[in-house]
């Protein structure tokens, strides 16, 4: 017979909070869906004289979390002080909980307030024998669950190694098809859709020539597009660039038997319908990296000024960054020594217009650098393979794609940290190592493309034609009406522009033209490390 709890008074009726709880349409084999457990705990209420008080449910979430809204809100109102009520009523006892720490929290806790917790399908007695039955019956639902988990990571591991899709929500640009059954189990895989796949081509293709993201989330919202009715923002527009689903492959990361996140190493690939190519994929990332204001200052990433952040003082013992100011009421702008402004120093480096020096580097770029006869002598053996080059080139293709898959390997250990919780996206030492390994994957990338551009290629010599045909498309992109781009495209040829009293210098990275020569013009990618090689405007910069 049951006992009244606190929460009767006389004759009243005995008052009572219902938990219902489901994580699956079936569990142990029988059919216990919320409804059905609404139905038989009001039937038993009625019979025993039972006023329901309130009704607390959480539908889809596991016994074994502790992260349950519903649960958690019936604690804390029958434990707050005010006996609202003397029973909770469950269906069978596992419905509290699959955990025996959880369980016997939330059980010591509410007898602690002279709640007591009734199974209507199960019978514990009294007294001792009832807390023995309830800690048994605790112990076989933990374990059942434990065994459950480990039976369906074994079945979801095994349906990833055979290339189905284990379900969450799917990326856009694809959707989820039934490609096998086995039976009740319908096995699933991922194919492309094609209006939703051509705008994430669309947006790879703007973030690869250099459009930023809230130009691209202007442009989309613009038009009208959405994610699926949704507007597109900065925050999901990153979502889709940092995908790597779209290069044709994602990766399953269900846990192993002892319910611990595996590591990348042991991460199951799953192939699906490309959209994007890795080598743009790359690209796209590594432009990202570069422009992080954790690696530039939002000014520089930003901004329209050409030179801002790559034009130094020159000046011996100075060395600093250039700045601009401003004249005649914001009219006239200059190029100027940031330590002679900011500390007020003496330095014998000149202000400049800052027309003056943009146009001045470009030219010079163009004249000196893009000029048939100077790429000549810059680009002259890259496609003039000898038997030793080839053997060289082989080798150092051989190690610039060794270097790729540490990189990449390196990315995925940094990312599960994040997911499992390790390190955070904010982390500056996270934020650091991501983005030096996304700029060293875009150039081994680069550099791989290169290497078998040329190998594939073989001896055949650059002809006038083709420097001539190479550097008027890249003065093109030098003149291009589009502020941001022109400057973009400069800063992948020039990394630093030196200004002093007698000279000017210009250098840059030299694998940009190489790669450019091989593959057409060469597309926006991140920062270059400073041990490439350099071309300079004076000849013997490349003796």
């Amino acid at each position: 017979m049951m006992k009244r709890g606190r929460g009767s008074r006389g004759s009243a009726k005995m008052r009572a909070y219902v938990y219902l709880r489901l994580s699956v349409d079936k569990e142990d084999g029988k059919a216990q869906s919320i409804e059905a457990q609404r139905h038989a705990i009001e039937a038993y209420a009625l019979r025993n004289g039972i006023e329901i008080v309130e009704e607390f449910v959480d539908s889809g979430m596991s016994g074994q979390s502790d992260k349950r809204p519903a649960f958690n809100r019936m604690i804390a109102q029958a434990t707050d002080g005010t006996n609202p009520v003397g029973i909770v009523l469950l269906y069978r006892l596992s419905r509290m909980a699959r955990n025996m720490r959880i369980f016997f929290n939330a059980l010591d806790g509410l007898a602690d307030e002279g709640v007591e917790v009734v199974s209507i399908t199960e019978n514990f007695g009294e007294g001792r024998a009832k807390r023995l039955g309830q800690t048994f019956t605790a112990f076989v639902a933990e374990q059942g669950a434990v065994e459950a988990s480990i039976f369906t990571a074994k079945s979801r591991r095994e349906n990833a190694r055979q290339g189905f899709y284990n379900g969450g929500p799917v990326p856009f640009g694809y959707e989820t098809y039934v490609a096998k059954k086995d039976g009740d189990k319908e096995r699933m895989k991922l194919r492309a859709v094609p209006a939703e796949a051509a705008v994430v081509d669309q947006i790879f293709d703007w973030a690869d020539m250099g459009r930023g993201g809230r130009w691209i989330v202007k442009a989309l919202n613009t038009r009208g597009t959405t994610l699926r009715g949704a507007k597109f923002s900065n925050g999901n527009l990153a979502g889709i660039l940092s995908r790597i689903t779209y290069t044709g492959v994602y990766y399953d990361k269900t846990m192993d038997d002892d319910g611990n996140a595996p590591d990348p190493e042991d991460w199951i690939a799953v192939p699906c319908p490309p959209i994007i190519d890795q080598a743009r994929f790359d690209r796209v990332n590594a432009l990202r990296a570069s422009r992080n204001p954790r690696r530039n200052p939002p000014h520089i990433v930003a901004g329209t000024t050409m030179l801002t952040g790559i034009a130094k003082c020159g000046t011996a013992g100075c060395a600093c960054a250039m700045t601009i100011r401003t004249g005649k009421g914001g009219r006239y702008s200059y190029y100027v020594c940031a330590n002679r402004v900011n500390k007020g120093q003496t330095c014998a480096t000149p202000s400049m217009r800052r027309e003056v020096l943009d146009d001045l580097v470009l030219d010079t770029v163009e004249k000196q650098l893009l000029a048939p006869g100077r790429l000549q002598s810059l680009l002259a053996d890259v496609l003039n393979l000898s038997d030793q080059k080839r053997v060289q080139r082989e080798q150092e293709l051989s190690h610039a794609r060794a270097e790729q898959t540490r990189l990449r390997t390196a990315i995925e250990r940094l990312l599960i940290l994040v997911e499992t919780g390790q390190m955070g996206p904010r982390d500056p030492i996270f934020a650091k190592r991501m983005d030096e390994n996304r700029s060293a994957l875009a150039t081994a990338t680069v550099r791989i493309d290169t290497l078998e551009t040329q190998l594939a290629k073989g001896s055949r010599k650059i002809t006038p034609a083709t420097i001539s045909s190479f550097g008027e498309l890249l003065s093109a992109k030098l003149r291009d009406d589009d502020a941001t781009l022109r400057k973009d495209y400069l800063r992948m040829l020039v990394s630093e522009v030196t200004v002093s009293n007698a000279q000017i210098t210009i250098s840059g990275p030299k694998a940009v033209l190489e790669n450019g020569i091989c593959n057409g013009v060469p597309r926006l990618m991140g920062t270059v490390p400073i041990f490439d090689r350099e071309w300079c405007r004076l000849q013997d910069s490349n003796l």
